[in-house]
């Protein structure tokens, strides 16, 4: 081994300490990477083994006790039941939130450029993101300064390697259809969410499985777009109405907001639900529960979302993708064809 080769000595605490202005314990600490050390002391530190010709080396990141909360706004009941199931997560873990509600502002729902900073200046010990999801390069930032994170029912893809807890959406679509085909239907319409959400895809995806696996057609114009909102659940259903030949005898809406606006449009052309058309919705939303019929439908398990995103966060190692049961919940929206 030549004199090259050979590795520079650490130097001592008290040297550094002296040089970077700072006591030797908090040197000590700062190559701990203790959370009670600022990013500006760590820079210095790091600076003067730079000095002395020892290789910089990130610090192993801490973890606090604080855990930033991104919610795509405080309008959304969905948002705030997963809020209230990270709420019980956190109390039980004895962590501490910060939530924000100020993406609904931005451009497709992203994360503004600023939060990154708010979140490095608090040592956040790692972010959800609730139906939201960062851009490529936030993740990329976020994996670069250690700070974990979780999407909780994504409303987009996530970067790759980011980790995803939702609902099991393709499984419910399932589900929901094969409840309308144990009742004898056979001509299932289905009023889709918006395109490109993962939640949209995996439910048509599931939709359109049970209707194979029964061996049963699917007539294109039954196939209509609501965008998960009721007014335009009520315009596409209208549309769909209008064009079909014969009326299809039961619906599966991929959210209880759109069912809500299928159950207007049929009340306008005299079919009485589930007398004429049995409705299936998703999500057992309060609208579901206080429709008139009351609505069957997918129950989502909103809060233990929030409560498993928190938990895979925290973990230290959090699984690529984590899917909680979805269940039907039966009620009287839908009868035998």
């Amino acid at each position: 081994m030549t004199a090259e080769d050979t590795p520079h000595p650490l130097p001592k605490l008290a040297v550094i300490a002296r040089e970077a202005g700072v006591s030797v314990a908090t040197v000590s600490k700062a190559l701990n990477g203790r959370s009670d050390v600022s990013a500006h002391t760590r820079r210095l530190v790091a600076e003067v083994l730079e000095r002395r010709g020892y290789p910089r080396q990130r610090a192993k990141p801490s973890r606090g006790s604080m855990v930033d909360v991104m919610l795509q706004g405080l309008d959304s009941p969905y948002a705030l039941a997963i809020l209230g199931g990270v709420e019980d997560g956190a109390w039980r873990l004895g962590v501490e939130l910060v939530v924000s509600a100020v993406v609904a502002r931005t451009k497709n729902g992203q994360p503004p450029p600023a939060w990154l900073d708010r979140i490095s200046a608090r040592d956040s010990a790692g972010v959800l993101l609730v139906r939201t999801s960062p851009t490529t390069t936030q993740r990329a930032w976020l994996a670069d300064h250690g700070i974990p994170a979780v999407v909780v029912d994504p409303r987009r893809d996530p970067p790759p390697g980011m980790p995803v807890v939702c609902a099991t959406n393709q499984t419910g679509a399932r589900a929901a259809t094969e409840h309308l085909i144990g009742l004898g239907h056979e001509r299932i319409a289905i009023v889709t969410g918006r395109p490109g959400v993962p939640a949209a895809i995996e439910r048509l995806a599931g939709y359109r499985q049970a209707m194979a696996a029964a061996g049963l057609p699917v007539d294109p114009r039954s196939e209509v777009c609501g965008y998960f909102q009721k007014d335009l659940a009520l315009r596409a259903t209208r549309a769909m109405l209008a064009e079909l030949p014969e009326p299809p005898t039961a619906v599966f809406a991929c959210s209880d907001a759109m069912a809500v606006g299928v159950y207007q449009a049929l009340g306008e052309r005299g079919h009485r639900v589930p007398d004429d058309v049995s409705v299936v919705g998703f999500d057992d939303s309060w609208a579901a529960m206080h429709a008139t019929p009351p609505l069957t439908t997918i129950r989502q398990p909103w809060p233990e979302l929030g409560s498993a995103a928190l938990t895979a966060l925290l973990s230290g190692e959090p699984a690529a993708r984590t899917e909680l049961p979805t269940a039907l919940v039966v009620r009287s929206s839908t009868a035998p064809a």
